[in-house]
């Protein structure tokens, strides 16, 4: 008979170290991933405005979401936040961002930019999932009871665009009413009227 208590045990063979390279740099692929997923969803949001830049940017986003007379406030109640209205370009972003480091921008006394780049028009508010203009034309046919009268059918054709009229981040106010005496909505404002008689038509 054998005796296997006597075998001499043979030493195992020495383990390779295992390489930990690819589990760090997948952990850093997937954090990687998730911050920018978050920084896109994040720059989606009025809350990217001012917190990167509070001034001049603080009273456009509080007006977004605390100002019940602003038509912003009322794009925030429809679930519309800035950027789908306000584009993001990159080149357009990074121009910004410059002008914020350099102080290259003046506000008024009311905190808003003094001198503003986008104009609203039937490009940029009718377009699909926004303003139909056609059923905007139709809702203000005899605006205020006055036959003939629609503010969206201007004896002066598309040479005025909404943002002679509509105002999201401050007070709208009545172009027409320039020359004309027409019905002014609620909480806006009627320009100083041009010298002459007032046309009714």
């Amino acid at each position: 008979m054998k005796q296997e208590g006597n075998v001499p045990a043979t030493p195992a063979a020495p383990r390779r170290p295992r390489k930990k390279w690819p589990m760090v740099v997948g952990v850093v692929a997937v954090v990687l991933v998730v911050a920018g997923a978050g920084f896109l969803v994040w720059h989606e949001s009025p809350s990217f405005c001012n917190a990167i830049c509070h001034e001049p940017m603080d009273p456009y986003v509080e007006g977004y979401y605390q100002d019940e007379a602003l038509m912003a406030h009322a794009h925030q109640v429809a679930d519309t936040t800035c950027l789908d209205c306000h584009e993001p370009k990159i080149d357009e972003q990074i121009n910004e961002g410059l002008a914020w480091v350099r102080g290259d921008y003046s506000v008024g006394e009311d905190g808003m930019l003094t001198t503003v780049g986008v104009r609203s028009d039937a490009q940029m508010c009718a377009t699909a999932g926004c303003h139909d203009f056609n059923e905007v034309v139709e809702t203000t046919q005899n605006w205020g009871g006055e036959e003939g009268v629609n503010p969206h059918e201007s004896h002066q054709g598309y040479q005025l665009d909404c943002s002679s009229c509509h105002s999201a981040h401050g007070q709208s106010m009545m172009y027409c009413n320039t020359c004309h005496d027409y019905q002014v909505p609620e909480g806006w404002a009627a320009p100083v009227q041009s010298a002459g008689p007032t046309a009714k038509a």
